[in-house]
C-alpha cells in the first residue's frame, strides 16, 4: 500500500499516526513524501520511504486516483485542503478508513540527538514568528519582540529564534537548521513561542510548555487540549476561526480586511504576551 502525503512539512509530520495505523494492517507500506527525513529514526520494520517514485509506481497511484479506489494507494493530498471542519488528523484518518482518534504523531530521536548539548545546556526559550504563508492571518503584529526577548534574558532564558531567514531580533540568537537539528534543538528547549508551524508541532509533540498564535485557525482542529502544554492565543474576531471556511481547498482571504490589511485575529499587545509567559512559567514551574 503506497501512503501520499508530499509536501507541505507540519502537514506532512502528521501522516505518522496514519503510517502507524497501516503498518500493522498491510504486509508493506510504502510512503512518498518530501520530509523522509522526519521519521528517519522511527522503527517501522514494514515500512519504506521515498522520496521519488518509479513510472509504474505512480500509475497505480494515478489509477487510484482517477476511478477514487484505494487498491494500491491512499493519497492525503488535499484531504484536509477539502475538508476543513474537522483536525487535520481526523481528516486523513477519515480518507484512510482508519477509526478517528486523537493521537499526536511520535518522532524518534537517535542517541547522538538525544544526547546533543547546546548552549552549554543552560536553559534556553525558542520563538518562531516567520510565516511561509501569504495570508495576512497566519502572521502576527503588534508584538515588540525585543522586549519579549529582553524579559525572557531577565529571567535567565537565552532566546533562540528559528527559522530560514534572521529577522534581527535585540536579545536572541538566530539558528538556521536542518529538519532533524530542529527536531532536536526544539525538544530540549524549555519554553516556546511562535506560530502555528511545523516548529510549533514539534513542541507540542514533546510536550514543551508553549504560547501559540493561530489568527484565523481554529486551535482545535490543529491540536488536542487535553495532551497540549501551553496556551492557545487568539484574539477576539466575530469571524473566528474563518480559515475553515473554504469551499474549494484554497485559503480564504479575510472577510474584514482583505488580503492587504492587519486581521483582527493577529493583532496582540506585548503585555499580553508577557503576562501568559508568567502563567505558563507559574504554571509549568519553569
Amino acid at each position: 500500500m503506497y501512503l501520499v502525503r508530499k509536501r507541505q512539512l507540519g502537514d506532512v509530520l502528521w501522516i505518522e499516526p496514519i503510517i502507524r495505523r497501516l503498518s500493522s494492517r498491510y504486509r508493506k507500506v510504502i510512503v512518498h513524501t518530501k520530509y523522509n527525513e522526519v521519521f528517519k529514526y522511527n522503527n517501522y520494520k514494514n515500512v519504506v520511504f521515498k522520496d521519488k517514485l518509479f513510472v509504474i509506481e505512480k500509475l497505480l497511484i494515478f489509477f487510484d486516483h482517477f476511478f477514487g479506489t484505494s487498491f494500491f494507494s491512499i493519497n492525503l493530498d488535499g484531504a484536509y485542503e477539502h475538508d476543513p471542519r474537522k483536525h487535520l488528523l481526523h481528516a486523513y484518518q477519515n480518507i484512510s478508513k482508519l477509526p478517528v482518534e486523537n493521537l499526536y504523531p511520535t518522532i524518534v530521536l537517535s542517541k547522538h540527538e538525544q544526547e546533543k548539548c547546546f548552549f552549554d545546556n543552560s536553559k534556553f526559550a525558542i520563538i518562531h514568528f516567520e510565516s511561509f504563508s501569504s495570508k495576512n492571518y497566519r502572521s502576527v503584529y503588534g508584538i515588540e519582540w525585543e522586549v519579549i526577548s529582553k524579559y525572557l534574558n531577565d529571567l535567565g532564558y537565552i532566546v533562540v529564534q528559528v527559522g530560514k531567514h534572521n529577522q534581527n531580533i535585540a536579545n536572541t540568537i538566530f539558528i538556521k537548521t536542518s529538519i532533524r537539528d530542529l527536531i532536536s534543538l526544539v525538544k530540549k528547549s524549555k519554553l516556546f513561542i511562535g506560530i502555528d508551524s511545523f516548529p510549533s508541532h514539534i513542541a507540542a509533540i514533546f510536550k514543551v510548555p508553549s504560547l501559540l498564535f493561530f489568527g484565523a485557525i481554529n486551535p482545535d482542529f490543529r491540536h488536542f487540549r487535553d495532551q497540549f502544554n501551553g496556551f492557545f492565543l487568539q484574539s477576539d474576531c466575530e469571524l473566528s476561526g474563518c480559515y475553515h471556511s473554504s469551499k474549494n481547498g484554497k485559503e480564504v482571504s479575510c472577510y474584514l480586511v482583505g488580503d492587504s490589511g492587519i486581521p483582527k485575529c493577529s493583532i496582540y499587545k506585548t503585555s499580553e504576551i508577557i503576562n501568559n509567559i508568567n502563567n505558563l512559567i507559574k504554571k509549568y514551574n519553569l
